[in-house]
């Protein structure tokens, strides 16, 4: 009896997480595919990059993991503070992805703040924030924040809650599949993904690791 009752309680465990991958370049479908059958059940893929520019493989690569049978694409917007006009980078994603028909296929997009260096003064930078997040809303994208305290409190400020009303998903390359090394910040209290390591070489594809409670 107690063997049955660790044994229910562990297949429950099992199927209130999941994992998957973030990308930064294109990924082909044979990659996804091998994903796939390698238990990563998620993928979310550059569509802006960091230059002021849609990523150029973004539509295709989205494709490609829906051809591969991933079940959660998404996309993150890795922003471009020096060039300005927050609004016309969030729309510029958006349109690039409805020119190729992906942007059904998508599930949220991410903002992703981090790199001091990319950035200005804390108070300019939270007004490009909201003019990031206010574009999004406009257009009806369910939005999410990609970040950590280590790069949120030098840039927006750990006081400034101007992103606590979407999801975090936090960077912490130790490893661990959990929230127990979670600190609250940023109006955070709980997050709802988590990077646990990043640059590994899985099917072939450059990728960061991703973990994801359902519960």
């Amino acid at each position: 009896l107690v063997f049955f009752c660790c044994l229910v309680v562990a297949l429950v465990g099992a199927a209130i997480a999941t994992t998957g991958v973030d990308v930064s370049q294109v990924t082909l479908p044979e990659a996804w595919s091998c994903l796939k059958k390698n238990g990563y059940d998620f993928g979310i893929i550059r569509c802006y990059q960091s230059t002021g520019n849609v990523d150029p493989n973004c539509p295709h690569t989205v494709y490609n993991a829906a051809a591969a049978g991933i079940a959660h694409i998404d996309v993150y917007i890795f922003p471009c503070p020096h060039c300005g006009n927050p609004a016309g980078q969030i729309q510029a994603t958006y349109d690039w992805l409805n020119k190729f028909k992906a942007l059904g296929k998508v599930g949220m997009f991410w903002l992703d703040i981090e790199g001091s260096q990319y950035w200005g003064g804390q108070s300019e930078n939270r007004d490009f924030f909201m003019g990031l997040v206010n574009t999004a809303e406009k257009l009806g994208i369910r939005l999410g924040v990609y970040t950590s305290q280590s790069q949120w409190c030098p840039i927006m400020g750990c006081s400034f809650s101007g992103g606590a009303k979407y999801p975090l998903w936090y960077a912490h390359y130790d490893g661990s599949e959990s929230f127990s090394d979670f600190s609250p910040f940023g109006g955070w209290s709980r997050p709802k993904m988590k990077q646990f390591a990043g640059n590994k070489d899985v099917c072939g594809a450059g990728v960061d690791l991703n973990w994801y409670p359902t519960f």
